[in-house]
């Protein structure tokens, strides 16, 4: 963020204030050892940690400003001593000051607003937008994938003055979630991905997971447009019956004819794809440094979005061959024995899943292949079903090998079983531990040129695995 004085934060916030009114802040944390000189501390109170046990660190740390709440020192001698230059702000929720404090800091920058949200792939493009939108605005965006009540404020409120286009993954696990996020942001744009079935745990049906999704395309003003995936079913049935402008994209225009269309995918380099887009009155050709079809219709989204900012497809293909993305999705490691491992473990689902196998086969050509895949979770009554698929798709890929991690994940070996894939192929495990042992064994009777996939849902820590097989430096 910019600078607001201590003052004009305990205006926006109705709160008490001790300590120096004249300071100004620029910034903010919710941790106090990320505190580097002159933020704001949220003091948010937690179930395993509660920040107001560190406003004292966060002060010694260079916190200019801490927010905390008044019921924590109901008398004044129970108040800590404010240090000078500093400030504490007494307010009755810090959650709540976050958030009005974000709204507040996003009506001050004036920036144009891209949310985006879908239950495969908003991550990916979440920085694929910002890649493209870069190439001529001044772009600020969640780190990783801090998309909930905490990240997206927090992100806002970290926005430099002169930011000109703010990208904000939106992320929900129920129903008002992404609702509750927009009346933060204020979108002009909303971008959604897919709408699968990630979720149904919560929300039980695919209808109740796009009514969730949909709450950010209904948060956009009367002129604000969305972004949708014209293969995708779901969002192209919600987009027909919705008053707003769209812009499609996609390969296939399965469900609706793309604005922004993909085609003549090829493999580009050691993990990338070439491809050609269109788009009225342009054309070009692709290099994406990424693999598979679900990541160029993700480059074809952060284009569309591109196209409504002014900026062209020749521009933004360049912005897409700069690309950074989060961390763990699609990694390509060097892994022992001379394998090559690819790290996708931030999490799954039975789409990204299956696409991560397709990469795999495609890439690995005519060398042998390693799946280790762990559980998957939130699929609620989809959970059998789902990692069956998985099983199925393995076994028509013709994947050489499968390590299952978990008892979940044992269903993977069932559905590849039940598609013919031999018993001799599959390995099940139990733990992290036992996948290691099986799988060092396994690619020592392979030999070198073996590719790796590994992938699983967040709470499995399947990374822990490919450190084990990742070659030591």
């Amino acid at each position: 963020m910019g600078k607001w004085t201590v003052e004009a934060v305990a205006k926006i916030a109705n709160g008490a204030l001790l300590g120096n009114p004249d300071l100004e802040v620029a910034g903010c944390v919710i941790d106090s050892r990320q505190a580097q000189g002159g933020e704001m501390f949220f003091a948010l109170p937690g179930e395993r940690v509660d920040g107001h046990d560190f406003i004292e660190a966060a002060w010694k740390k260079g916190a200019f400003l801490v927010i905390a709440e008044e019921t924590r020192f109901l008398g004044s001698a129970q108040r800590p001593s404010v240090p000078e230059g500093k400030a504490l702000l007494l307010v009755k929720s810090v959650l709540t000051t976050l958030h009005e404090l974000a709204k507040a800091w996003r009506l001050d920058l004036g920036a144009k607003v891209v949310g985006v949200t879908g239950s495969n792939g908003k991550t990916t493009t979440k920085d694929m937008i910002g890649a493209v939108l870069s190439q001529r605005f001044r772009v600020y965006q969640n780190k990783e994938n801090h998309n909930n009540e905490l990240g997206l404020p927090l992100t806002v409120l970290n926005a430099p003055l002169g930011t000109e286009i703010l990208v904000l993954e939106m992320g929900m696990r129920g129903l008002g979630e992404i609702k509750a996020l927009c009346d933060i942001a204020k979108p002009d744009v909303g971008v959604i991905t897919n709408i699968g079935t990630t979720h149904l745990e919560l929300l039980l049906t695919q209808e109740r997971i796009a009514r969730a999704k949909w709450e950010l395309i209904e948060a956009l003003p009367a002129d604000g447009i969305g972004i949708i995936n014209a293969d995708d079913l779901f969002s192209v049935q919600k987009a027909k019956k919705d008053l707003h402008s769209f812009r499609f994209y996609g390969l296939e225009g399965t469900f609706e004819e793309p604005h922004i269309k993909g085609a003549q995918l090829q493999p580009w380099g050691a993990l990338g794809t070439t491809f050609d887009v269109t788009y009225p009155g342009e054309k070009t050709t692709v290099n994406l440094p990424l693999p598979g079809k679900h990541t160029v219709l993700d480059a074809l989204a952060a284009l569309a979005v591109g196209t409504v900012f002014g900026v062209s497809l020749a521009e933004g293909c360049v912005g897409l061959g700069k690309l950074e993305l989060s961390k763990m999705r699609l990694e390509v490691r060097f892994g022992i024995l001379g394998t090559t491992l690819l790290n996708d473990v931030y999490n799954a689902n039975p789409t990204s899943m299956q696409a991560s196998l397709q990469v795999l086969k495609e890439r690995a050509g005519g060398n042998k292949t390693l799946a280790i895949l762990g559980e998957m979770y939130e699929l609620g009554s989809a959970a059998e079903s789902g990692h069956r698929e998985v099983g199925e798709t393995l076994a028509k890929l013709g994947v050489s090998k499968l390590i299952t991690v978990g008892k979940l994940a044992e269903g993977i070996a069932q559905g590849a079983r039940r598609a013919g894939y031999g018993e001799e192929h599959i390995i099940v495990t139990s733990t992290r531990e036992e996948a290691v042992i099986k799988a060092k064994d396994l690619l020592r009777r392979f030999g070198p040129g073996v590719w790796v996939l590994i992938k699983g849902s967040r709470g499995m820590k399947m990374e822990e695995i490919t450190a084990q097989l990742e070659e030591s430096e």
